[in-house]
Parts: structure tokens; C-alpha cells; sequence
């Protein structure tokens, strides 16, 4: 819903009459009339403006606190020194605002698929579908994605990005609200995916794709350099035909004209050059100064220093009036300053050859037929992760579903080595979480069986010309991984397409995958009210979920053996009582409250133990809340 325009001008003109008229009225009633009237000349008059809504959690968190609660018997502890991954249980705007206590900029990429808001019983708002014929459907989806917008944009790290889905229903309402959450200058770009081939039952004209909106924390486009990672396969190495007797420090090259007309002109770069035959030669191949557009790429310098270290060549030619035509020489692995570059090209916007049907065979085969409408494919997510050039990553998906964005990471660190850790958040509608996120989660780390063919892309390689001058190398290092890999698979297979050799592992017919060594936590969301029996009982309550926070933010599991919390001073009494003991111990947490001595400090990094003090951002604004009612 579109706000009533009113130009600046007239708004401040307005304001500044309400302003005197303030000062010749002193009652209550005036006052609060003129109030009114002044909000509503400085709300919101422009862009996406829509009617705000309150959803259930709201009122909710107005008189209860969020706190997490583990679910201990679902925990996996398969990896010892690898950090813990997360799974949170309940509605995600619940989940979001406690995480803003623990992940606060430290979220490196965030994936989500929110509810497309087509009418057909994919969006719940407070418990109830958004039918199409409802006429506030686009200000309720608004105000659900805003909340939660927001608090992305706070958990994203300075070089954080953030892939939201989308199709046609929805895409224009949420460009304008990530413009004005992320910042328009902050859009990298939107990406559009071919979901399908086809659709012979549309209407009118077929609609086979969907697009991913890309935003990132900052807007600084060197930062992105470092940010996004680069396809190093996207330069044409052909073009790189030519040999010198330098070509086994620089490689190849091409050659490429010196000089250029039509751009800005300037004397300084309209000089002559001497040719091998000692003809002077200037921009354009004239034999004289003169003023025709044309200049050289280099300066003077740069063109001696060309010449000094065989950066430059000449080319007899009958098209130019000294005989000669100027040339510089693009090499493969130098740059025309001699420096080493890395010949590659950001990776484009236009995602093909990835279905949408694969995500419905892959759940199918984790954890069995269940209905779940729509995955994603995880060759889709693995692609919008491995854009970001971390594999040490956290990654964050809040609208979680089925799972795809965990399983999508576990197998990335399983192919390219990286230690990228994910926290899903989804809700339990149709016991989703329990039957098909968990378990598909559960499955993939410690290896499922399955009926069917499973095929696992082990090696991938785009060939260049290089390459097949020593395609034997190649070759030794795929032996190499079928020996490493020949008791997993049932057999090999191999693929070229497109210039891109590739081995897959292949698991017959009641196979079982290769076990993801990783570790998982399950936590459900809970309340407590604020309103219970006093800032102290709140206080005791707080803290018995206290350990579900320190674990969420440092990724580790409080065994009270490697890490140990403490609550109370006769805990910690107890633990320096046995501080020798405590050989395996790196870190024990304590509450503010808690004191250490001197003497308890040096016996304690004596052994080489951190203390760290249990933050008091976790629950503090709550109870001061509480102290307050």
C-alpha cells in the first residue's frame, strides 16, 4: 500500500506551522492533537510503504523471555576437534533474536527460502494460510520478511552476504525492502535460475525460472574482490597461442594493438616509435605528429620499458602508412607490468543445468519418501556457497526446511577439505524438523543406506590446452583418488562435458554413503515469563539455560572436561580443589559474579586454561526489564 506523496518542502512548511501553533496552545488535548498530526507528516511518504502487522511471537515476546533448550539425545558428537553445527527448533523470529545475542556480525553467508506468498498454502501467518483473495497478503509477507531482514543484517559479518530466493509473486515488494533494509548500493546482483524446461499446461507464455536476490554487508567493491571467489576457468586460454623465449616464467600470449582512437585524447601520448628498420613510427601508423583521436595505450616510459623486456613486438603491415603496426603482448601468467596474475573472471548471474526435481530424489533418498513440497536441489546451494571464497564459512539458514543447506555444507567440506559450519532454524509444522530435517541431517553425517543409484562427484577439471599437453598428470591423480576411494564405491564413472572432465564415486542399488565426520546440536525454543515470581526466580531460570548460549556462540559442547562452566562459587570452589586435574581442560566459563583470585589466575594458566566470563548481553536487558515491571 503506497503512502500519500507530500513534497519535503511542504512537510517542513507544515512542521514549522504546527510548531507555533505548539507554542500558543498549552492543554493536554492540544498538545496530543498536534502530536498526531506531526507523526503523521514524518512517517514514511515514499518508496515501499505498506500496512504493518503483529504477528503472534510479537505478543509473545512482550511478556515472555526466548531461551533455547537442548535436546540431548539427539546430539552427534562424530568429530572431536571439528566446531558443533546447529539446529533450532521453533519459530524462526524467536530464533533470530537469540542469535543476535551470540552471532552479532560473525555470519558469513546466509541462505534462505522463505515462503513465495503465492496463495496456495505456502505462507502461515499467525497460525493461518494467506489466501490470494486476501487483500492485505503483500503487507502481511512484508512485515513477516522485514522483522526477520532486519536481524539478518545485524548477524552478517563485514564481508557477509546474504542469497534470498524468489519467484515472480514477490520479487519487485522484496527488491524494494532489501534495497532500503541492506542498502541499494549493497546489491550485488539477481540471479536467475532455470528451475525447469518446460511448462506445456501455462498460460500465455511459460515460466521456467526463479531468481536469487544477492545483498552484502558492506557496499565496498574492493571488499567484494576478496569476498566472492572468481571462476578461473572463464578466461579463453586458446586465445594464448604465441611463444617467446620467456614463455616459462610468463607463459604464452597473445598480442594486442598499442595504440587506440576515440577515447580521450592527450599530446603526452601522441609520440613516435621507432620501428626495427628505423622508420618512426605514431598511433594510427601516421609518420608524423599529428592530432587524429589517436593516441598509445603506454606513456613513454612504460613504452621503453616494454621494449627493454620484450613486451612489445612489431608486425609488418600494408594497412598502416609507416609499415608497421605497434603491439603489446597479453601473457597468460604475468600481467603488462610483470607482476603474477591470476587469469579469471567473477562468475555470472545465469545459473543452468541445475533442476528443481533433484531436491525431491535427494530427500527421497536420505531419509525415504516424505511429502515435503519444492526443495532445493543441493548442487543450487552448494553453487551459491562456494561463490564466497571461505571455506571456513558459518553459515546461516533460517527458513531451513528440509535441510538442504546443512547437508549442502557437510558435503562441500567433504570435497574441497573446507571446515564451514552451518545453524539451521525451522519450525516443527508436520513434525518437518524431527522427521526430515534432523534425520536428513543425522543420515548424511553418519552415512545412509539407500535404494537406487547415488552418484558422488569426487574430481572436476576443466581442461585447457595446457592441461591436455599433460593430460598423463591428470590422469595419475584420479588413479590416485580410485585407489584412496576403491572400498567406498561400488564402481566409477567419468564425464566430459562442455570441457569439463569429472569422476563420480557410484553407489549401486542398496548402497550406503560415506559417513561426513561432523558434529550437531538440537535445540528447541522455549519461554519463560517475565512476569514469574521476581527478578531473582527469573535470574535461576535464566541461567539453567545458560549453557545453551555459550555453546551456540563458541560452536563447542560444555562436557565440564575440555570446557567447563561454572554457576556459583562452590562450583568453582570445587573445581581449584582438583585444578591439577584438569589436564585436558582449555577454557572454563563463569559468571560475572564469580571471582578469581590472584593466585587462583596463576594456578589456573599455569596449566594453560582460559577464563572467560560468561557475557552479560546473553539476558541482562531481560532482567532489567523484569526489575522494572
Amino acid at each position: 500500500m503506497m503512502g500519500t506523496n507530500l513534497s519535503k518542502d511542504r512537510r517542513i512548511k507544515m512542521l514549522e506551522f504546527l510548531d507555533n501553533i505548539r507554542k500558543l496552545h498549552t492543554d493536554d488535548k492540544s498538545i496530543i492533537s498536534i502530536n498526531e498530526i506531526e507523526n503523521y507528516l514524518t512517517e514514511k511518504k515514499f518508496g515501499l510503504v505498506w500496512e504493518e502487522h503483529a504477528e503472534r511471537v510479537d505478543k509473545e515476546l512482550e511478556t515472555q523471555i526466548p531461551v533455547f533448550k537442548e535436546v540431548k539425545e539427539r546430539e552427534i558428537h562424530d568429530n572431536r576437534e571439528e566446531k558443533y553445527n546447529f539446529l533450532l527448533e521453533g519459530d524462526n523470529l524467536h530464533s533470530l533474536y537469540l542469535l543476535n545475542k551470540t552471532h552479532t556480525g560473525k555470519v558469513d553467508v546466509i541462505y534462505i527460502d522463505p515462503p513465495y506468498n503465492t496463495g496456495n498454502k505456502d505462507f502461515k501467518y499467525n497460525d493461518q494460510f494467506v489466501i490470494k483473495e486476501d487483500g492485505f497478503k503483500h503487507s502481511k509477507w512484508l512485515s513477516f520478511m522485514e522483522k526477520r531482514l532486519k536481524v539478518a543484517r545485524q548477524l552478517m559479518s563485514k564481508e557477509g552476504v546474504i542469497f534470498i530466493s524468489i519467484d515472480d509473486y514477490e520479487y519487485g515488494p522484496l527488491k524494494l525492502l532489501c534495497d532500503e533494509i541492506f542498502g541499494e548500493k549493497n546489491m550485488v546482483t539477481s540471479m536467475i535460475w532455470q528451475r525447469k524446461t518446460g511448462a506445456s499446461d501455462a498460460n500465455g507464455i511459460a515460466t521456467i525460472t526463479e531468481y536469487i536476490l544477492v545483498y552484502a554487508k558492506s557496499s565496498d567493491k574492493e571488499l567484494w574482490k576478496k569476498t566472492f571467489a572468481r571462476n578461473e576457468e572463464s578466461f579463453d586460454e586458446k586465445r594464448y597461442r604465441r611463444t617467446d623465449s620467456y614463455v616459462e616464467e610468463r607463459g604464452p600470449y597473445y598480442p594486442d594493438n598499442l595504440d587506440r582512437g576515440g577515447l580521450r585524447y592527450s599530446d603526452s601520448l601522441n609520440y613516435g616509435i621507432e620501428c626495427p628498420d628505423g622508420t618512426v613510427t605514431y598511433p594510427n601508423g601516421r609518420t608524423e605528429f599529428l592530432n587524429d583521436g589517436w593516441t598509445w595505450k603506454w606513456g613513454k616510459e612504460k613504452v621503453k620499458w616494454g621494449l627493454e623486456n620484450g613486451y612489445i613486438e612489431f608486425e609488418k603491415s600494408k594497412n598502416k602508412k609507416s609499415g608497421w603496426a605497434v603491439k603489446y603482448k597479453n601473457y597468460l601468467y604475468v600481467d603488462n607490468e610483470g607482476n603474477s596474475i591470476d587469469r579469471s573472471a567473477p562468475y555470472k548471474n545465469l545459473i543452468l543445468d541445475i533442476l528443481n526435481g533433484e531436491g525431491t530424489t535427494e530427500i527421497n533418498q536420505v531419509v525415504g519418501k516424505k511429502k515435503f513440497n519444492n526443495p532445493k536441489p543441493l548442487r543450487l546451494i552448494k553453487h551459491l556457497i562456494q561463490l564466497i571464497d571461505n571455506k571456513n564459512a558459518m553459515v546461516l539458514d533460517f527458513f531451513a526446511g528440509s535441510g538442504t543447506t546443512g547437508q549442502a555444507v557437510l558435503e562441500l567440506n567433504q570435497f574441497d577439505g573446507g571446515k564451514r559450519n552451518f545453524i539451521l532454524c525451522t519450525n516443527n509444522e508436520n513434525n518437518i524438523c524431527e522427521t526430515v530435517t534432523y534425520p536428513r541431517l543425522k543420515n548424511t553425517i553418519k552415512g545412509y543406506s539407500f535404494e537406487g543409484k547415488k552418484e558422488v562427484l569426487l574430481f572436476e577439471k576443466k581442461l585447457t590446452q595446457t592441461d591436455l599437453k599433460n593430460v598423463n598428470k591428470i590422469f595419475e591423480k584420479v588413479e590416485t583418488i580410485k585407489k584412496e576411494q576403491h572400498d567406498k564405491y561400488t564402481k566409477f564413472k567419468t564425464s566430459f562435458k562442455k570441457g569439463i572432465y569429472e569422476l563420480y564415486g557410484v553407489l549401486e542399488k542398496n548402497g550406503k554413503t560415506k559417513p561426513v565426520p561432523a558434529n550437531l546440536k538440537y535445540y528447541k525454543t522455549d519461554y519463560i515469563n517475565r512476569c514469574s515470581d521476581g527478578e531473582l526466580y527469573i535470574s535461576e531460570q535464566l541461567m539453567k539455560h545458560i549453557t545453551e548460549m555459550i555453546q551456540l556462540e563458541y560452536q563447542i559442547r560444555l562436557d565440564q572436561q575440555t570446557y567447563i562452566v561454572l554457576k556459583n562459587d562452590e562450583e568453582k570452589d570445587k573445581i581449584l580443589l582438583y585444578i591439577k586435574n584438569l589436564k585436558k581442560c582449555k577454557r572454563i566459563f563463569k559468571p560475572s559474579f564469580v571471582f578469581f583470585t590472584t593466585e587462583d589466575m596463576r594456578k589456573i594458566q599455569e596449566i594453560e586454561i582460559e577464563v572467560v566470563t560468561i557475557p552479560d548481553y546473553y539476558f541482562t536487558e531481560e532482567l532489567r526489564e523484569v526489575g522494572e515491571l
